[in-house]
């Protein structure tokens, strides 16, 4: 058993090295506080990885990537009839439109870059107290507005419903150790799972015996350019923007006070009989590979 004498050294030398690192850190033009925060995260996500804790974080990410194809379809002008999640961690956004090659490299690549893009905002974000709390209102609002216009099945619905709600009780009423280590978790894993994703992709159309779907093979559909070519295009490009986005979060700063129409990429069609869907694969703008589809 520790006496408070015990405790009280605990603390004094907590925060002696905590003060050590940081003026160490400022020193060489870097933000100590965020880098022992970021370190403890990763202690901490690197901890529960296995677990079931880290789940929503998980969707999070999934939705993410799949926001971020939706996004860039929209932006090219083209439509999206429907975002479904799965228990297992995959995803899949089906699209109408892309005409073109270039709305295909586009759409298709939009989906990693973009998880990136999410997780390094998330991680420059994450750095200011002062907009945590209002970063995790606006998740819970994006996945609702999200949930609204592009879910249509009971199971997408309820996953949104468990990463929104809970975001949007830790901004509610978290305190603010809650909601400093939540949006650290989001940015971190949102990094993590983004670039692991993209090795996934790598290694998979590295095999000459792989024969699933995933973007990239996608993109070789519209392209005629190998898979595994847009694949470590993916790659490097993911891995220099993280870099880039980590090298601007621990620099040292000011910090704020506490506070349409169907083509060959069509992805969806109505059957006016029972209103089923015929997925065309050529189409089906999906996270992760068959092993990991809900099939």
């Amino acid at each position: 058993m520790f006496n408070e004498r015990d405790k009280g050294m605990g603390r004094f030398f907590g925060n002696f090295a905590k003060n050590r690192v940081s003026k160490a850190a400022a020193a060489r033009g870097l933000d100590g506080e965020f880098i022992i925060s970021i370190v403890l995260a990763l202690v901490a996500v690197i901890a529960l990885w296995w677990t079931p804790l880290l789940f929503p974080f998980r969707i999070f990410t999934t939705a993410a990537h799949e926001v971020s194809h939706a996004i860039s379809a929209l932006l090219t002008g083209n439509g999206v009839n429907q975002i479904e999640l799965y228990w297992n961690g995959g995803g899949v956004t089906y699209i109408t439109g892309v005409n073109t090659t270039i709305e295909a490299i586009i759409v298709y690549s939009a989906g990693y870059l973009g998880s990136v893009i999410f997780g390094g905002v998330l991680l420059l974000l994450a750095k200011r107290s002062a907009t945590r709390r209002r970063t995790l209102i606006g998740i819970t609002i994006g996945l609702l507005l999200v949930a609204v216009f592009y879910i249509r099945d009971l199971q997408s619905i309820l996953l949104v419903a468990i990463v929104a709600g809970l975001a949007g009780l830790a901004a509610w009423k978290g305190p603010n150790i809650v909601v400093q280590f939540t949006i650290y978790v989001l940015a971190l894993l949102s990094c993590l799972y983004s670039l692991m994703d993209l090795f996934f992709v790598i290694t998979a159309n590295a095999n000459p015996f792989h024969g699933g779907f995933n973007d990239a093979v996608g993109l070789q559909s519209a392209t005629g350019i190998p898979a595994l070519v847009w694949s470590l295009v993916w790659g490097l490009l993911g891995a220099f923007m993280m870099f880039q986005f980590v090298r601007r979060a621990i620099r040292r700063g000011n910090r704020a006070a506490d506070g349409a129409g169907s083509s060959s990429f069509s992805t969806s069609r109505s059957n006016g009989n029972n209103g089923s869907k015929d997925k065309d694969p050529f189409g089906a703008f999906d996270r992760y590979d068959d092993y990991l589809s809900k099939k």
